[in-house]
């Protein structure tokens, strides 16, 4: 049994990983568990939740390699508005090519990190993204009606995946979501969805992802050698 241990970037995240991605991965015998970023202490009491900046997430990344020394630790952080602080690579963004922009992300991470235990994710372009993978379903949990459905299913006919669905603050996943359904809650209604949906489909609509979860699922067949940091960033 391999330990994955997840730092993720609020409570939608740990509940995916809890909810869908843990069981999932206990096939593969890897035991995997999440918590959110430590953004602040006051008083004994530990806040969380939120990638604030990235020096809170590196201290929270490696506090819990150090605390447990026989797990492994990945990251499930959305690439749409990270933190000015976070590592950037050395290459230049192409809008076109979002995937490969990602990547680079994660290597530039996996070095910042330097840790043989490190498997860098971030999630192309937010975690809205995955919901996008079938939009009648995340439009039957949204409750959205004909016309709602409809433009659903044009935003996603407008790109290659949903993990192309672009990242301003008018046209991301998640304001997209917003300018259609007022009441969107991620929380509430996010990991409803993509547990309606279900990984199967989110690994064949999202590539970046799906190179990701097959990391994942992989580890076992690894141990007791464990892929480098560098090695572990997920391939398109």
């Amino acid at each position: 049994m391999i330990r994955l241990n997840i730092v993720v970037e609020g409570q939608t995240e740990e509940t995916f990983v809890r909810d869908l991605l843990a069981p999932h991965l206990g096939q593969f015998q890897v035991f995997a568990t999440a918590r959110c970023v430590e953004t602040g202490r006051r008083k004994q009491q530990i806040y969380r939740g939120g990638l604030v900046n990235y020096a809170k997430a590196r201290k929270d990344i490696q506090t819990w390699l150090k605390q447990d020394k026989q797990a492994l630790v990945s990251t499930m952080f959305d690439y749409y508005a990270l933190p000015g602080d976070f590592p950037a690579p050395a290459g230049t963004r192409k809008e076109d090519l979002p995937l490969d922009w990602a990547l680079q992300l994660e290597h530039a991470l996996a070095a910042e990190i330097n840790d043989p235990r490190f498997i860098p994710y971030i999630q192309v372009h937010e975690f809205e993204a995955l919901l996008f993978s079938d939009v009648q379903k995340a439009g039957d949990v949204l409750g959205a009606d004909t016309l709602q459905l409809k433009q659903l299913q044009d935003i996603r006919a407008a790109f290659q995946t949903p993990e192309h669905i672009n990242d301003s603050p008018e046209t991301a996943p998640s304001k997209r979501l917003l300018k259609l359904f007022p009441k969107y809650d991620k929380p509430v209604f996010g990991s409803l969805a993509v547990s309606r949906i279900g990984l199967a489909l989110i690994r064949r609509e999202c590539p970046h992802f799906a190179s990701w979860l097959q990391k994942l699922e992989s580890l076992s067949a690894s141990a007791p050698g464990h892929p480098t940091a560098l090695d572990s960033a997920p391939r398109e």
